[in-house]
């Protein structure tokens, strides 16, 4: 059997995707061994760290190889199913769920720990393609898709808002920008963005005001009181001197501009960067940034283009779909995974802090086999895309 026949029975589907994830994926596996270094240090292993990764890196690619050979009409047979089981998921980790970074956010079974939010995102994003694609009519998307949609997101969105803002607000983005691809009522989104800024006014305003002794009110006190600290710092424009700043309060940013600094064009190479030794969670909330150290400007540059080409190329897939619910599915795909890095990316390079690990880069079990998922899912509508284009050709 020829090399390039056996490529086209086992890597099927878009030809750029497959190429993009794994790229992505190469570039992980060198980025996050260099990464580990206050892991492997604090843990006593030097291999423990990146045999773990590897493995989740294998196991992605996969599932990613194994869905996309399954019938797309599966996917959409299981949207009830994987956002169920989602919702599940979140109420079981608020009920009985280990605490891992005093956050409720994990499931434990048989020693093994996963984020049931990363499901419960991805179900909400089935769900609302495929209500889009269920209220469609000639002149747009019928009024009744908005409703049945906020039915399905606040309950989940809201539970993930207690737990992580930066999700929630990111999964908010996504399913409002699935409605404005879907041709939901303009009237309908005009309003939602009206209700959403005037509800973040109050709220940013709420939460600049409250008082220091709210951290003493348990954990949701505690959270309140640091997201105020990152707000006002973010915003603050006044120049401190270098006695006034306090690099251990702000330890994260701190290191990860110093790594941006020193990079330059190419870069210190790979697996020589100083501040990974220095950056908390440099393996996964802040990868981009000791990617930026040993790539220098043009890797960085590289990686963004990756992300951006995944988006670019999700639109292609969608405008070849003649079943509504695989394109808005694409175009969900798209938009989670790359608005996610361009918020990781901004963390890295920027005054505001919160945790969010790169799509497909950042160490990280769940999340990565979950992107997986979305890269199989891709693969299969591609080529159900791709064969509906054949025979729309040849009639």
């Amino acid at each position: 059997m020829g090399g390039d026949k056996l490529k086209r029975i086992l890597f099927k589907g878009d030809k750029v995707i497959w190429i993009v994830f794994i790229t992505l994926c190469a570039i992980s596996w060198v980025e996050v061994f260099s990464a580990t270094s206050r892991q492997t240090y604090g843990s006593g292993s030097y291999w423990s760290p990146i045999i773990k990764h590897t493995g989740f890196l294998i196991g992605g690619i996969f599932v990613a190889w194994f869905i996309h050979n399954l019938k797309a009409q599966w996917i959409d047979k299981c949207s009830k199913i994987i956002y169920w089981m989602g919702l599940a998921g979140l109420l079981w980790a608020q009920i009985g769920g280990a605490k891992l970074n005093d956050s409720a956010r994990w499931i434990s079974i048989f020693g093994i720990t996963f984020q049931p939010m990363e499901l419960a995102k991805m179900g909400l994003v089935m769900m609302t393609a495929r209500i889009l694609a269920k209220y469609q009519e000639e002149d747009g998307t019928s009024p009744l898709a908005f409703k049945e949609i906020l039915k399905y997101s606040i309950f989940p969105i809201l539970i993930i808002f207690k737990e992580n803002f930066s999700s929630a607000f990111l999964l908010s983005v996504t399913i409002y920008l699935m409605m404005l691809v879907g041709r939901v009522p303009r009237r309908q989104l005009l309003t939602t963005l009206g209700a959403a800024f005037a509800v973040g006014a109050i709220g940013l305003i709420t939460l600049i005001s409250i008082p220091e002794s709210v951290k003493d009110m348990g954990r949701f006190g505690s959270k309140a009181i640091t997201w105020k600290h990152r707000i006002v710092d973010a915003f603050n424009s006044k120049p401190i001197t270098a006695e006034e700043y306090d690099e251990n309060e702000n330890e994260q940013r701190t290191y990860s501009h110093i790594a941006v600094a020193s990079s330059h064009l190419l870069g210190c190479g790979p697996g020589n960067s100083i501040q990974r030794d220095f950056i908390p969670h440099a393996y996964s909330d802040y990868i981009f940034a000791v990617i930026i150290e040993e790539l220098g400007l043009i890797g960085a540059t590289i990686v963004l283009l990756l992300y951006l080409t995944l988006l670019y190329s999700c639109g292609k897939i969608a405008k070849k779909c003649d079943d509504p619910y695989a394109a808005f599915l694409s175009m969900g795909i798209g938009m989670i995974i790359v608005t996610q890095a361009l918020l990781h990316m901004y963390i890295s390079v920027g005054n505001f802090v919160t945790g969010q690990p790169l799509p497909l880069m950042s160490q990280g079990g769940t999340s990565f086999l979950i992107n997986s998922v979305y890269i199989g899912f891709l693969l299969c509508i591609s080529r159900y895309a791709k064969a509906s284009d054949k025979k729309a050709t040849i009639v």
